[in-house]
């Protein structure tokens, strides 16, 4: 019978050469450093994130609660050090971005990241959701919305994967336990793969942008209808009377447009 410690040693992959923990999980700071050096070098991003706006494309009042929903117990000045971090960080992604250095960034967002507000900032998250639309905008920033109701290829709910010279490429998945990295063939091969999955059964640009206006016109309406506060206005997910509520209906009706348009 094996001993614990052989059970534990067997765990351990037979190659673990170009991949290992990053850091520990309550170590972020430093993490937004390493990230932001790899955004610095990177020539192509793609990022999929099932539950929030990915990093690069957070303003700092989407930031600081994401932030604070992810780590409850930090102190207000490490969740403050952080959001400056990150906000330098979106920055810098932005600067390379718009003088052209960056050859492309694609992004894949779950639906719940469009339609839940993080501790229920509504405010936070339209101002990110205008955010969005801006940068999607742009010819080298792809943005898709996966719809809630489609099964994720790999049962993936984030990861990253840097595209950087001479062909080097970087996967990268945050866990509870801390943040992973591979350069490993077959590790980012798989991560693009799956990526390329994600994306193919993902809104188009044009649909995604179609659908975010339509939540933020939802939430116009909802602050309208009740000017005094309700229970029901502080929901986290919109509430649309009458109105397209889910990515799925707002693809459907994207096409049956487009079919009747002459």
């Amino acid at each position: 019978m094996l001993t614990a410690e052989q059970l534990i040693r067997q765990l351990r992959a037979p190659d673990q050469t170009g991949m290992g923990r990053v850091e520990s999980a309550d170590a972020g700071a430093y993490n937004l450093d390493r990230l932001a050096s790899l955004d610095a070098a990177a020539q192509t991003i793609r990022v999929w994130d099932s539950t929030v706006i990915p990093g690069n494309l957070q303003t700092p009042s989407y930031s600081g609660a994401v932030i604070e929903a992810a780590h409850p117990k930090l102190p207000h000045y490490e969740v403050r050090r952080r959001v400056v971090l990150k906000e330098q960080r979106s920055r810098a992604f932005l600067k390379r971005t718009f003088d052209e250095r960056l050859k492309q960034a694609w992004f894949v967002i779950g639906e719940r990241a469009i339609t839940q507000c993080i501790h229920g900032e509504i405010d936070a998250h339209g101002l990110q959701l205008w955010h969005l639309l801006r940068l999607g905008a742009h010819a080298k920033v792809v943005i898709q919305v996966l719809p809630e109701k489609k099964v994720t290829p790999g049962l993936a709910d984030q990861f990253a994967l840097y595209g950087l010279d001479e062909g080097h490429r970087v996967g990268y998945v945050e866990t509870i336990m801390g943040s992973w990295y591979s350069t490993r063939i077959d590790d980012v091969a798989k991560l693009h793969s799956t990526f390329s999955d994600i994306a193919s059964e993902a809104m188009s640009p044009l649909s995604t942008a179609h659908f975010i206006r339509e939540v933020l016109s939802s939430w116009r309406s909802e602050k309208k209808e009740s000017p005094e506060g309700t229970e029901e206005e502080t929901s986290s997910s919109p509430r649309t009377a009458g109105q397209v509520t889910t990515a799925l209906e707002s693809q459907d009706m994207a096409r049956t447009r487009h079919r009747m348009e002459p």
